[in-house]
Formats: C-alpha cells, sequence, structure tokens
C-alpha cells in the first residue's frame, strides 16, 4: 500500500489497467488448453454461442437458424459475440479478447466512481485493482457468457448518472450525458433486463440533490434515448410473436427456479436452480421452439404464482435461503454437475431431495462446463481462493459502509444499485454470477476501508516513532 501510494498518482490508472489485462492474459496462458472451444463443446452459456454462429449463418438472432427468439436473457452479447467470431473466428482467443476489453473499460470507471463519488482517486485505483485480481471475474472472462459485458455497463451506467448529477447547468455538455445515460440504460436493458431497474435508482439518486424539475428535465430524455436503443428489437419480436415482450421471454424460468418447491432443497444440496424438471426438454417441431419456449415462459409464471399463493408460509424460507445464496463468500452453485449427470429433484419417502439421475434427466449443454469446474483445481482450490478473496472484501465492504455512513447522500447510489439487485434476485433466481457483475462497485467500500485501516496504521507508527 505505501509503494502503491508513493507512485505518482497519473501512473495509478494506466497501471491498474495494465495489472487487469496481464492477470487476464496469464489465466488464458495457463488455463486456455482447458477452456478452449473444441467443435460444439462450450466453455460457458452454449445458446449464446448458438445464437451468435445463427446470426452469422443467417443474419437472424436466435436458437434455431432463421427463427428469432427471446429466451436468452441476453440480446447484445450475442450479437457482439457474433461480431468477435467474425474478426477473430471462433476461438477462445477472440471471446477472451472481446470480454477484456469490457473488463478494462469497468476498471476505468470504478476508478472514475471512485474519484467521484468518495472524492479520493486512491479510492478509485485500489477497488479498480480489487476488481482487477478478483479471480471470479478473471475466469469469467475466459467464458462464452455476458458477466463481462454486464460488468462494465453497470459500472457506466452508475458513472453516467455521477456526471449527469454533478452538472447543475443544462447545457451542451449537460447534453451530451444525457445521451450517454440513456445510451447505457438502453445497451444494459439489451444485455440484462433485470439489470435497468438500477435506472430507477439512479433517478431517485439524483433527487438527493437536484429538485425535481432539473432531475426531470435530465431524466426524461434520458429515458427516450435509451427507448429508442431498444425500439428496434421490441419492434422485431412484437411482430414475430403479436405480442409485447419485454426484451427476454424467460422471467418464467427465473422465477420459477427461484420459487418451486424444489428451490430450497436445490439451494440447501448446492445445485444450480435453473435445472428443474418444467425447465427441461421444452417438446418443439422444427421452426417453432421460439413460440414454445415463450409459452413454456408463461405456463412457469403460472405456475409460481399459483404455488406462492398456497403456499404462503413457505415464503420465508424462500427470501432466507435466496438471501444466502446470493451473498455467500462461497460460490453458488457449491456443486459442479458431471458429465452425463444433471442434478434435480425427486418425491421419495414423503421429502423433496436433491439428487443426480442420468436416466430421469438427460445431460444438456451445461454438463461439458461441469467437466472442467468439477476438477480440483476449480472445484477445490478456485473456490477456496474465492472464500478468502471475496469473503475478505465482503468484510471491509460492510466496515467502510459504516465508515462513510454521513456522507450517504453521495455514496448512495452504491447502494441502491447494489439493493435493487439482491432484491430482483432474492425474488427471482440467485447465484454468484448473476451477484459478482455489482462485485466492483462494493469494492468501493473495500477500499474506503482498507485505506482507512493503513491510514490508521500509519498514524499509530509515527506517535511510536515520536515517543521513542
Amino acid at each position: 500500500m505505501k509503494r502503491l501510494l508513493k507512485v505518482p498518482r497519473s501512473y495509478w490508472l494506466p497501471a491498474v489497467l495494465a495489472l487487469c489485462l496481464a492477470a487476464r492474459l496469464s489465466a488464458l496462458l495457463l488455463f486456455g488448453a482447458q477452456l478452449a472451444l473444441e467443435g460444439d463443446v462450450v466453455h460457458g452459456e452454449g445458446a449464446y454461442d448458438v445464437r451468435a454462429r445463427n446470426l452469422l449463418a443467417t443474419g437472424v438472432l436466435g436458437l434455431e437458424p432463421g427463427q428469432i427468439d427471446v429466451e436468452g436473457s441476453s440480446v447484445l452479447y450475442p450479437v457482439l459475440l457474433a461480431i468477435a467470431y467474425a474478426v477473430g473466428g471462433r476461438t477462445l482467443a477472440a471471446v477472451s479478447t472481446l470480454n477484456m476489453l469490457f473488463d478494462l473499460v469497468t476498471a476505468w470507471a470504478i476508478f472514475q466512481l471512485g474519484r467521484r463519488l468518495f472524492g479520493r482517486p486512491e479510492i478509485g485505483a485500489l477497488a479498480a485493482l480489487f476488481f482487477a485480481l478478483y479471480p471470479y471475474l478473471i475466469f469469467q472472462t475466459l467464458s462464452v457468457a455476458y458477466t463481462s459485458l454486464l460488468t462494465m455497463l453497470i459500472s457506466l451506467t452508475a458513472l453516467a448518472f455521477v456526471a449527469l448529477r454533478q452538472r447543475e447547468r443544462l447545457d451542451g455538455g449537460t447534453w451530451l450525458r444525457i445521451a450517454a445515460c440513456g445510451i447505457a440504460i438502453g445497451l444494459l436493458a439489451l444485455t440484462r433486463p433485470p439489470a435497468v431497474l438500477i435506472a430507477f435508482g439512479g433517478a431517485l439518486w439524483c433527487l438527493f440533490r437536484l429538485n425535481f424539475w432539473q432531475s426531470a428535465a435530465r431524466l426524461v430524455p434520458a429515458a427516450l434515448i435509451s427507448l429508442l436503443v431498444l425500439a428496434p428489437w421490441l419492434w422485431q419480436t412484437y411482430q414475430t410473436f403479436n405480442r409485447f415482450i419485454p426484451i427476454g421471454g424467460n422471467l418464467g424460468v427465473a422465477l420459477w427456479g427461484g420459487n418451486s418447491p424444489y428451490t430450497v432443497p436445490f439451494i440447501q444440496a448446492g445445485y444450480p436452480l435453473l435445472w428443474m424438471p418444467e425447465h427441461l426438454n421444452v417438446p418443439a417441431e422444427r421452426g417453432e421452439l421460439a413460440v414454445r419456449l415463450v409459452e413454456n415462459s408463461e405456463r412457469l409464471t403460472q405456475l409460481t404464482a399459483e404455488y406462492l399463493r398456497e403456499n404462503l408460509d413457505q415464503i420465508p424460507a424462500l427470501l432466507f435461503w435466496k438471501f444466502y445464496a446470493q451473498w455467500t463468500p462461497d460460490i453458488f452453485p457449491a456443486r459442479n454437475p458431471i458429465k452425463g449427470v444433471i442434478p434435480f429433484v425427486r418425491q421419495a419417502d414423503g421429502r423433496i431431495r436433491a439428487l443426480t439421475d442420468p436416466e430421469e434427466i438427460r445431460a444438456n449443454g451445461f454438463a461439458a462446463e461441469g467437466d472442467v469446474y468439477a476438477e480440483p483445481l476449480f472445484s477445490l482450490i478456485g473456490r477456496w481462493i474465492h472464500r478468502f478473496y471475496f469473503g475478505g472484501l465482503l468484510i471491509l465492504a460492510l466496515i467502510g459502509m459504516w465508515q462513510v455512513r454521513r456522507a450517504w447522500r453521495d455514496v448512495s447510489l452504491l447502494y441502491l444499485i447494489l439493493l435493487i439487485m439482491t432484491a430482483f434476485y432474492v425474488l427471482t433466481t440467485p447465484c454468484t454470477r448473476y451477484r459478482s457483475p455489482t462485485d466492483p462497485l462494493l469494492f468501493l467500500f473495500s477500499a474506503q476501508a482498507a485505506l482507512h485501516f493503513w491510514q490508521q496504521r500509519q498514524i499509530a507508527t509515527q506517535v511510536e516513532v515520536q515517543k521513542a
């Protein structure tokens, strides 16, 4: 820490960005052979790989060639993935390069948030360093997943709100910030629709400093710009399905995963919440998969409502265990499926038990990922590293939140984003990967506490020297 603060401030950001890139390149060199894309085996979310390839082949984004669908939770990521494939081929190097670019922007945004919200560039530099060396997000960079993109857009959206609120005059510079904020919100919605809820937190945060009319003059145009970003996709899906679908059409899957008789047993057994009997093997004729997935989501939404209505007494347990799954210092899911085996829940002996049985539920595309993560290097060593790294920073973050409690109006944007995203996933389906895109914001509080303790130690050392 002492050496870091002796480095000229102008070098802090370049040094953090260099470390961010070096950490990811090192992971790529060390583990690339294990995580590389081979044929149809994809490390990460295979559906995005399929959509990207279909987009390149047919010009249409969907699981079936030439058939648009809304089942995927991210619209933007497979489009960008297709561009990466077109430039660098369908390789791990192309995927990782794309995700690394997102991570570099995230590190820059976290640095700026620390400087602007806390008024101390050293907090931004240290928080960005915590993010740059965060093992969990480093390995997400090496996977076909929208995590790095979502992390970047959440950080940029938060920074856009900060820049917007700091401009009291409605001038040309403010209008540029309004446009940036609207575009960031729109892209965020296309990446992970629930994340757009943080825009409401940003709007509320603006009211802590600006009056209603000042806030409206900024936020209403930003909202309209975000709608313009979303309009082409919303119109295309409306024409396809003859109904309004809010970007992603798989909300029912998330609701049932987190609000069913299987949810608590799955969490207690440490298994993912999306591998439930009702999710798998959606029957569909060729060309009808997109419609059947929408119908299945609607059916699961109805099942969720019926279950909650008939089991009100189970809601406290559901909320408790889902909050645990979202914020545990361990990586949730805690267990990895192995090839040819998928966890499921079966009624037996009057109880619901979490089991694995290849005869009853066949393995799907996720099983290939399980092969890698079931290895001791990932499943054992990787999890222990995460427990210490994230667990330590989480404790520091809680201390940091207490330390800046009197400046809550300035930093409450971070509270609101963390609260909104936590609330959504506790109401639906939680897991570490869904929480991790907001972890860099949490690390700003960790940096606050770490610097405070370091400064207190320096003062104590000086006092001892003086006494001697």
